[in-house]
């Protein structure tokens, strides 16, 4: 048991894989789901086919090349999401309840807007 434990700290506390990637997510009849990943500076963009712009996102935590992630403005519920990097699958959690929605993703060449993860971010 305290080998268990003992892995899973290290785990959580692994850096993801370093550098920038995008991925494209299906979602069956509907839309792609697109996301951008810096995991040097642990900050995400999601291209959701609802809004007009970019939403940014943080990587809360990482798990080798898999990590956590919430997204900013799109509600307070829909705020987990896991990229688990061994299967290819992107998970959507609604907070609180046992909701889940996977994607199956493929990575996709970096798309434009990496090039707005300063601008998307307040400065501090």
């Amino acid at each position: 048991m305290r080998f268990v434990l003992a892995a899973a700290f290290v785990l959580a506390v692994h850096p993801a894989a370093a550098g920038q990637f995008s991925l494209r997510c299906d979602d069956g009849p509907h839309q792609p789901l697109i996301f951008t990943f810096d995991t040097d500076a642990q900050k995400a963009i999601y291209e959701s086919p609802a809004q007009e712009q970019p939403l940014p996102g943080t990587i809360l935590r990482s798990f080798g090349r898999s990590f956590l992630f919430s997204v900013q403005m799109i509600g307070p519920d829909f705020t987990d999401f896991v990229w688990d990097h061994a299967a290819s699958r992107m998970e959507i959690g609604l907070r609180g309840t046992p909701f889940r929605r996977s994607f199956s993703c493929a990575e996709i060449p970096l798309r434009p807007v990496a090039d707005q993860f300063e601008s998307l971010w307040p400065k501090r």
